[in-house]
Order: structure tokens, then sequence, then C-alpha cells
């Protein structure tokens, strides 16, 4: 399935609505990736207001490490995309995103990297060559 095809809105949010086009940070907040509504994913799972789906490209192009994308709708609109957030596409991290869409309570799991400790690598690296970040 493509990007796209998740919510017929989705080209619009991606183009108007993202930080810059096609942006999608990281739960962090931190760091994006580049997404089209032509990329490739696959459905986790979808409500009313939200959906879940992984994708196996970014910007078009394959990626070596597919990420998990939730995708919330306006509740007063809901063919309207709002926000989206990604992580890493772990099992774990799956079955998150597959609970939070099905309105699920919290069991206490939390988001992990296919890398454990890759994340705060990349902020120190940020934080070396600065003396200070300002996150919008």
């Amino acid at each position: 399935m493509k990007f796209g095809e998740v919510q017929e809105d989705m080209g619009r949010f991606l183009q108007e609505d993202c930080y810059c086009p096609n942006e999608i940070y990281g739960i962090d907040g931190f760091f994006y990736m580049l997404f089209t509504k032509d990329d490739e994913c696959s459905l986790i799972e979808r409500n009313g207001e939200r959906a879940a789906v992984v994708c196996t490209t970014s910007n078009g192009k394959e990626i070596a490490k597919p990420q998990a994308i939730i995708v919330w709708y306006d509740g007063e609109s809901p063919d309207r995309v709002i926000a989206a957030q990604r992580v890493d596409a772990t099992e774990n991290n799956i079955g998150i995103l597959r609970s939070i869409v099905r309105g699920e309570k919290p069991d206490g799991r939390t988001i992990d990297e296919f890398e454990p400790g890759e994340l705060q690598e990349q902020v120190s690296k940020v934080l070396n060559i600065a003396d200070a970040v300002m996150v919008g």
C-alpha cells in the first residue's frame, strides 16, 4: 500500500501541515525523516481517530530500518490528518502503536530502538558541535 492510501488527506498533510514538507519527526521530537504519499507501507491498525503503518521506504528510497508511523485524524473532521509521529518498527513498538490505535490502556512497555542508545548517540553528536539546541 502507498502511504497516501492510509487516508485520502495524507498528501495534503505532508505538503502543508508538516513543519517542512514531508517531515515526520520521531516521538522524541528531535530528528525527522522525509516521507511522501508514494512511499511503501503496510497497515498495522486503523480506527476512526488514528492509524498506524510500517513504512519500508522514505522519500522514495528503501530504508534499512523500517519506521512505524502513527497518524491522528481530526475528531471533528475524521477525513483530515492532523499529526504523525514515527518510531523504529521493532515488534515492541508495533505492539505499542497497535494498542494506542485500539485505545487500550498502557501496559508499561516503553519505546525502543533497533540499536539501543542510537538516539542518545546522535543527540550527543549534535550537542558536541553546538552551544545550545532549540527544539520548536
